[in-house]
C-alpha cells in the first residue's frame, strides 16, 4: 500500500510538473505573436527613420579650393544645382538655366555626390564660350547616374558675360 501511495505521489508529481510546462509553453505562445509585431513595427520604424536620415543628409560638394576663373565658376553651377535640388528650390533651379535651354523644371530627386568629373574644357565658338562636362552623380537612392551637363558664356553680353547651364543629357 505503502508503495502505491509513493507511486501515486510521483505520477502526481510528474503530472504537475508536466502541466507548468505547458502553462509556460501556452504562455509563451501567447506572448510570441505580439512580440513579433512589436518587432516588425520597430524595424519598420528603423527602415523609415533610415529613409528620412538618407533624404536630410546634405549633399558633398564639390571642392572649389581646386578650381580657378572660368572652371570656379562652372563648379559653382554644380554645387548651386545640388543645393537648389536638396533645398527643393524651384525658382533659384531655373536661374541657373539659360532661357533657351530644353530644361524646363526641376528634378525630384537629390544629390548626395558627384563622384567623377571629367576635365572643365572651355571651347570656343562663334557666338559664345561652350563646356561640355561629364559627370558621375550618386542621387539619394544610393544609384549613380551619369549626366552631361553643358555651359554656356554669350560673348554679346561682353563683361557682365555670366555661365550658365544650358543643357544636362
Amino acid at each position: 500500500m505503502r508503495k502505491l501511495t509513493v507511486l501515486s505521489l510521483l505520477l502526481l508529481l510528474l503530472a504537475a510538473c508536466q502541466n507548468k510546462g505547458n502553462t509556460q509553453d501556452a504562455q509563451q505562445s501567447i506572448d510570441s505573436p505580439s512580440q513579433s509585431v512589436t518587432e516588425k513595427e520597430v524595424q519598420q520604424n528603423e527602415e523609415i527613420s533610415t529613409l528620412q536620415e538618407k533624404e536630410d543628409i546634405p549633399p558633398e560638394y564639390l571642392d572649389e579650393t581646386n578650381y580657378t576663373g572660368d572652371q570656379l565658376e562652372i563648379v559653382k553651377l554644380m554645387n548651386a544645382r545640388m543645393r537648389y535640388l536638396y533645398e527643393s528650390d524651384e525658382k533659384g533651379y531655373k536661374n541657373l538655366f539659360d532661357p533657351q535651354s530644353p530644361i524646363s523644371g526641376m528634378g525630384r530627386y537629390k544629390i548626395r555626390k558627384i563622384t567623377s568629373i571629367s576635365d572643365i574644357i572651355i571651347q570656343e565658338q562663334k557666338k559664345l564660350f561652350q563646356v561640355a562636362v561629364t559627370i558621375t552623380e550618386l542621387r539619394e537612392n544610393d544609384k549613380e547616374y551619369i549626366n552631361t551637363m553643358v555651359f554656356w558664356k554669350k560673348k554679346e553680353d561682353g563683361d557682365s558675360a555670366q555661365w550658365v547651364i544650358a543643357d544636362i543629357d
